[in-house]
């Protein structure tokens, strides 16, 4: 009688989902880095600049 039932969850489908799962998260993990911290990582490379590592220029002498 149990192999007369109908096979609802099928190996395809458990695989079919799991991807989808993972791809769903992966997707959500994407988006978060770009909506929230990449414009946090913008803003802080705008906010520090290059300094020279002489403070005095050699086409300034006199």
């Amino acid at each position: 009688m149990i192999s007369k039932s109908k096979k609802y969850f099928t190996l395809f489908g458990m695989l079919a989902a799991t991807v989808d799962r993972k791809i769903s998260s992966i997707y959500s993990l994407i988006h978060s880095l770009i909506s929230i911290d990449m414009p946090k990582i913008v803003n802080i490379l705008i906010s520090r600049q290059l300094k020279p590592a002489k403070l005095y220029s050699t086409n300034k002498i006199k």
